[in-house]
């Protein structure tokens, strides 16, 4: 799931072309397609580790729960599993909020692009609220007489931290992309001939 959700983060949008005359390109970076993808990749991949190491911990948090005499502590693996989803959740940030600065810089003056149109708050939103539903649902179901010595509980606890990071990178992706869009929208720069006495030629105007 992070995986999908990072890629369509960092690919949705195509490498602008095209040349686009008096507008403000040549002040701001060109974005480049790869910018942001290699920590939206590590973050996804850091992301998929976590999520497979804390659904296969799920049995031995459960059978650690149910014992009384067991030492009160991480197994190895979910110890592990809550690194890779604390490292996958600032990588991801730092990824989404990278491209979405890039991205929302340009396309305000170049114009909005084919992803522009797809609603990443609304849907990171939706990600994120359905992530806290299942810990929320995981976390009572874990405090549930009947639910003793189950691995469901501690499952819907991984799918739903998830489900936050993952949602929690669109929501900054979305965030970033709608607030430099806003700042460069309307910036233009155009050459307008001048004329004087003693001189002629182009003066640089803008537009803010």
């Amino acid at each position: 799931m992070h995986l999908a959700l990072s890629f369509v983060v960092a690919l949705a949008v195509p490498a602008p072309q095209g040349d686009v005359g008096g507008s403000l390109a040549p002040v701001l970076e060109q974005p480049r397609r790869t910018e942001g993808v290699g920590l939206l990749t590590v973050g996804a991949l850091a992301g998929a580790a976590g999520l497979g190491l804390g659904l296969a911990s799920a049995p031995d948090m459960a059978s650690l729960e149910n014992c009384v005499d067991c030492p009160r502590r991480l197994p190895p693996t979910m110890f592990a599993a809550v690194a890779l989803n604390t490292a996958s959740l600032g990588l991801l940030a730092a990824g989404a909020g990278l491209r979405g600065r890039l991205r929302g810089s340009h396309d305000a003056v170049r114009g909005p692009s084919r992803g522009a149109g797809v609603p990443w708050i609304s849907l990171g939103s939706l990600v994120t609220a359905s992530g806290v539903l299942l810990v929320a649902g995981g976390l009572g179901w874990q405090y549930a007489e009947s639910s003793r010595a189950s691995a469901t509980p501690w499952m819907l606890l991984q799918l739903g931290l998830s489900s936050v990071v993952g949602g929690s990178a669109l929501l900054v992706y979305g965030l970033t992309y709608q607030r430099f869009r806003g700042m460069f929208r309307g910036a233009r720069l155009q050459m307008a001939p001048q004329l004087g006495e003693r001189q002629i030629g182009l003066a640089l105007v803008g537009r803010f």
